[in-house]
């Protein structure tokens, strides 16, 4: 009986232990994977694009993946235990994480890189892409990055925080802004677009403010006169609005909300990246929507930041042709402005005691065709044209009569030809820039109607002379419709690379402003209830810059730390320069009639110094510093100084990054401004008078943090502060009669924002 029971247990348990096995098993596998862990993430550059084929490294397990084509990565199957992650890419700096404890079923990495101090691309200097490296001509560039963390709202805010660049408010009322490169005026800075000189002086008036930082991937810099490649305006420099290409697919939308004064400004912004499976299609789109209402903080009743409301939208396409070896770039964008200061913003501007009121409508079209015929023959074929519309009234007292229009399109047609041997490459290009102005003040019996049409032919030669020495030589040969002789701008470039981290750049450069009707202060005596015309002297000449700038670059790279060191000396001399001669006896009434005359020369110099240190993507710093002398050969008629006006003896910035996304992120900028001359003229004050200001600071501060959903969306949070010590102007005018153009201060007083971003 015994033995019968022990053969069913046998035969039992022969049954049994396939099942039981089974479950240990499972058991075993469920054991494992509970202590087997995820590690992923995302590789992006600074410009928040991925990084594809970026090798991702746990060196304590010998074990790496490489990024996706969307810059993502993936290890799974880890134990629990301490570990750290590296990135390494072509062109980028190597990323070393911090040690980290794996304990979670998943842990996320976001790695932004950096590029390699030698593998910065610039295209301002020479119309062609360079290494920043190997460009003789010194070239500035604002990143993208950088007018994220700024929190800059359009162009006028990135500029800020570049040496020898200052952004200027110069109305109380309408409150329009001028760029001014090494202490020269905004009317001698040429803006282009994608490289072309579309800005005219009437666009430059509010143009600075109605491009939306949604619209820009980088801001290119070069100062000295930039006329041999751009012709007319470029006296003091250029500064080039570069749109983004794409390199993957994203979008984002952000929502900015301020107070100003306890005033609401709302800033909505969208952007979104196409790229097609091959790579060959891609499509940039942005939008952006203002809102401000008006600011009054000395309590008169009028405001010191005018009522703002601006929707702008645009659109790049880009088609690669692989098999033609071309590229077609298609752009356009519209901006519609309307902005209003003064008082009684519920009533039309002629019921007002005090209104500028401008109603804008800038539309845009350009075409772009890259082509390569052999491997080192290239050419270019591109053209933009922008049409300009305005409604205004400058005007006080209620006046009627103030209303005014203008139209103004302009046209830029470019070709060049590209051409590479062994150590040259030769450039040779022909320009046409056509523009119509048309500007009526009927009740001042004011019309402009003028044609100015610019063609330009320029030849460049870069040449590698050897692995030390590089010369950058070409001349400009234009013809202006307003200047009745050929105008030649030579200009020269020397770069000596003495090692791999020391650098001199030598530059001299030429430019040249013709004669124009328009001036951009028109307005401001309008104002005054009297409009200003004026008019061209018979033997009105060009005005005509030499800028001479030398200097040292030191850049060295260790391993994630970076140091820069900069400093340049610079000198331009500007002859023939505008001025205006009142004329005593005019037969028109209610106008002021003026002479436009060559005045005397001007002369400015000084030294920029630079210095900065980054570590990695985590942590960087970096300041500047501008002493100049700005000097007229003769005194000024109306105050009889040669200072120039607004123009500081020495202003500076530093600004501190500290990026955790774990943690929080922080940017902390100042600006400081020294003292300068202010012309301050008669109204609210019994007699015009010459101001000299005290220094002034303004401190930004800003605090993010990302928080990824998965990992193709993200979400940040900010938090900020623009001018956190209220460094606000402490005598504006007040009342009816003031001075709308004697404003020297920061552009607003402190401001509070928060906001949120949700990119995809």
């Amino acid at each position: 009986m015994k033995h019968k029971s022990f053969i069913i247990l046998l035969i039992t348990t022969a049954l049994i232990s396939p099942f039981t096995f089974a479950q240990n098993q499972q058991h075993q596998h469920r054991h494992k994977r509970a202590n087997a862990f995820m590690i992923q993430g995302t590789v992006e550059n600074m410009d928040e694009e991925p990084v594809p084929n970026a090798i991702v490294l746990i060196p304590e397990l010998g074990i790496s993946v490489p990024t996706d084509e969307s810059g993502h990565f993936k290890f799974t199957g880890i134990k629990q235990g301490n570990y750290h992650i590296e990135v390494y890419a072509d062109d980028y700096m190597d990323f070393i994480s911090d040690s980290f404890q794996l304990r979670k079923d998943k842990t996320h990495f976001h790695v932004i890189l950096s590029k390699k101090l030698s593998e910065e691309v610039v295209v301002t200097a020479t119309r062609t892409e360079k290494l920043y490296a190997e460009v003789p001509v010194k070239t500035e560039v604002i990143s993208h990055r950088d007018i994220k963390q700024k929190q800059a709202q359009n162009l006028a805010d990135s500029l800020s925080l570049t040496t020898g660049v200052r952004v200027e408010n110069k109305c109380q009322n309408c409150n329009f802004t001028q760029v001014r490169i090494n202490g020269l005026e905004g009317k001698y800075s040429q803006i282009l677009i994608n490289n072309s000189p579309v800005f005219s002086s009437m666009i430059g008036v509010y143009g600075l403010e109605q491009l939306p930082s949604e619209m820009i991937d980088r801001v290119e810099v070069v100062k000295g006169g930039g006329s041999s490649l751009y012709g007319g305006n470029a006296v003091a420099g250029v500064v080039n609005v570069i749109t983004k290409e794409p390199q993957s697919n994203q979008t984002s939308v952000e929502m900015h909300q301020e107070s100003i004064a306890g005033n609401p400004f709302t800033n909505v912004g969208f952007r979104s990246t196409l790229v097609s499976e091959g790579g060959n299609t891609k499509g940039f789109l942005f939008a952006d929507y203002k809102n401000r209402a008006p600011v009054e903080l000395n309590g008169d009743n009028f405001s010191e930041l005018g009522k703002l409301k601006n929707t702008s939208f645009g659109l790049n396409l880009y088609n690669h042709f692989p098999k033609l070896k071309g590229r077609l770039k298609l752009g356009f964008f519209r901006i519609h402005e309307e902005r209003r200061g003064g008082d009684m913003f519920e009533k039309p501007p002629h019921e007002a005691n005090l209104a500028e009121w401008i109603k804008s409508d800038l539309v845009e079209f350009s075409a772009d065709w890259d082509h390569y015929l052999k491997q080192n023959l290239y050419y270019n074929l591109s053209f933009s044209i922008m049409n300009a519309k305005r409604e205004t009234y400058y005007g006080a007292h209620k006046d009627p009569n103030a209303y005014g229009a203008t139209q103004n399109p302009v046209l830029f047609l470019n070709a060049q030809v590209n051409y590479q041997t062994d150590s040259h490459l030769f450039t040779l290009g022909a320009q046409f820039k056509g523009e119509n102005l048309q500007d009526k003040a009927l009740g001042y019996n004011r019309i402009i109607d003028d044609e100015y049409n610019e063609l330009g032919l320029f030849l460049q030669d870069d040449v590698k002379l050897s692995d030390t020495f590089s010369l950058l030589a070409g001349i400009r040969v234009s013809r202006h419709s307003m200047v009745d002789h050929f105008i030649f701008n030579p200009r020269m470039s020397l770069l000596v690379n003495f090692t791999s981290d020391i650098a001199w750049r030598t530059t001299f450069s030429t430019g040249f402003r013709a004669p124009q009707i328009f001036n951009e202060d028109l307005h401001i005596t309008q104002v005054g209830g009297q409009g200003m015309i004026i008019e061209n002297s018979s033997d009105l000449k060009e005005e005509t810059s030499y800028s001479l700038s030398s200097g040292i670059d030191f850049g060295r790279q260790i391993g994630q730390n970076v140091l820069q060191l900069s400093i340049e000396g610079f000198f331009t001399l500007l002859t023939d320069s505008f001025t205006l001669s009142k004329k005593e006896y005019d037969p028109r009434e209610n106008a002021l009639v003026f002479e436009r005359i060559n005045g005397p020369d001007s002369r400015v110099y000084g030294v920029s110094i630079d210095l900065g240190y980054k570590r990695g993507s985590r942590l960087s710093w970096s300041a500047g510093w501008t002493f100049q002398k700005s000097r007229r050969e003769k005194p000024e008629p109306d105050f009889h100084t040669k200072y120039f006006f607004r123009t500081p003896g020495s202003y500076g910035y530093a600004r501190l990054n500290y990026t955790n996304s774990k943690l929080l992120c922080v940017e902390l900028s100042a600006e400081y401004t020294g003292k300068m001359k202010v012309p301050h003229f008669a109204g609210y004050i019994p007699e015009d008078r010459l101001e000299t200001t005290q220094p002034f600071l303004v401190m930004d501060a800003k605090l993010h943090r990302p928080f990824p959903i998965t990992s193709h969306y993200k979400v940040i949070l900010f938090l900020g502060t623009y001018n956190l010590l209220d460094s606000y102007q402490p005598d504006l005018d007040r009342g009816l009669e003031r001075d709308s153009g004697y404003v020297y201060g920061p552009a607003k007083p402190r401001s509070i924002y928060a906001g949120i971003e949700f990119s995809f």
